[in-house]
């Protein structure tokens, strides 16, 4: 630490200052870069620091609870045993930071990039006494599309974290406790699960090609649509984890319909017959790549449903409940989805947009519907910024 530079109090007040004034106003101030200080302890509660550097810089202990990071470049910074329950890290990068006990409780880390941190060290910096580490806590967090790929995560805490579509590629997470959390999409190639706890954690359509999962508990584990090929299972209760969606008699005629209904679009009607569906209960079924567009599915449970990469234009879906369902890289154009819950749901990569109307004859009639969202729950959805031109909704101002 002696090659880092300190910084006073007073210097550092008016540096945060400065950049507090850009940040409302780029013609005012001056953007802070904090590369390379060593800001040891250092009390950032509640701070506006977006956009800031701090680059290799020594936060040590720093408590930046429920500080705005937001687009921060946190990139080679030491952060161990810093505090940052609550903050805000949407975009923020992490790359090759010290995060050995670190607290990450309830922050908002959407797209940061933790790629190659390290979230445990072989030993202690400054507690004084050797191995007196706390586990990294990610409990909670909201790590949504985050770039984890390489990191050692290895023991850190990620309880009911939200790991939606997170690049988890080779990233060491051996000894985590991963009970409750959801790794819907995520990508975890070649990652190092072995004694993770997954119990009753959500990893429907997660990728699981040539990871290892020596003796991982799984007990109640949605796995859904996983592939797990190539997959190191040794010691795995397969059995205690759901891989495959329940199928009883009502559930086989009705997937039977769907089915029928994608012959029925992709042959014109010359072969199946159209999905005319109300009310029916669909939890946890698998949809993927089905052409779903025009069919009448009004006030169906689609809760926790894999649709990625389905056709669902102009479909009917008012009313239905996709909550946690997966619609990555769904084709929704002209749908409506007038008063879904949508809650917690996945439609990262999504196409939204009007869609031409035809007519009986199948000719264009020259007209065409937008996406309806209008009364929909759109609570923690995963979806980008949405075109007010292209759909019909309450609010058109979705955040990603």
């Amino acid at each position: 630490m002696s090659s880092l530079r300190y910084i006073s109090k007073a210097s550092l007040e008016n540096t945060l200052l400065q950049h507090m004034l850009w940040l409302d106003d780029p013609t005012k101030g001056k953007p802070a870069d904090l590369s390379g200080k060593n800001l040891f302890g250092s009390d950032f509660r509640s701070r506006k620091m977006r956009n800031i550097l701090m680059r290799d810089a020594n936060l040590q202990g720093a408590n930046l609870e429920g500080a705005d990071l937001s687009g921060a470049d946190l990139s080679g910074a030491d952060l161990m045993s810093a505090n940052f329950r609550g903050a805000k890290l949407e975009k923020t990068n992490f790359n090759s930071a010290i995060i050995a006990s670190v607290d990450f409780t309830d922050a908002d880390m959407r797209g940061a990039n933790l790629s190659r941190a390290r979230g445990r060290m072989t030993e202690t910096r400054w507690s004084g006494s050797e191995n007196d580490t706390a586990p990294l806590n990610l409990s909670h967090a909201k790590l949504h599309h985050a770039k984890m790929e390489r990191a050692d995560l290895s023991g850190a805490i990620l309880e009911n974290a939200d790991l939606s579509g997170a690049n988890l590629e080779r990233t060491n997470l051996s000894h985590a406790k991963l009970c409750g959390a959801t790794l819907r999409n995520a990508k975890l190639v070649g990652a190092a699960l072995d004694a993770a706890d997954l119990s009753e954690s959500i990893a429907t359509g997660a990728d699981l090609s040539g990871a290892t999962l020596n003796n991982a508990m799984i007990q109640g584990a949605n796995m859904i649509g996983a592939l797990i090929k190539d997959a190191d299972l040794t010691g795995v209760d397969m059995k205690s984890a759901r891989l495959h969606a329940a199928m009883d008699p009502m559930s086989v005629e009705l997937h039977r319909q769907l089915i029928e209904h994608d012959f029925w679009v992709s042959t014109g009607g010359a072969r199946g017959a159209r999905a005319d569906l109300e009310g029916v209960n669909l939890d946890n079924a698998d949809l993927r790549n089905l052409n779903l567009s025009g069919a009448q599915m009004r006030g169906v449970s689609f809760r926790g449903t894999q649709f990625n990469g389905s056709m669902l234009i102009l479909a009917d879906l008012t009313n239905s409940d996709f909550e946690m369902a997966s619609l990555r890289g769904c084709n929704l154009s002209g749908a409506c989805l007038w008063g879904c819950n949508l809650r917690r749901a996945d439609l990262t990569d999504a196409i939204i947009q009007p869609a031409p109307i035809s007519t009986s004859d199948g000719s264009r009639a020259g007209r065409v519907q937008k996406t309806n969202f209008r009364s929909a729950n759109l609570e923690n959805t995963l979806l980008g910024p949405l075109n007010p031109d292209d759909v019909l909704m309450d609010d058109p101002r979705v955040a990603s």
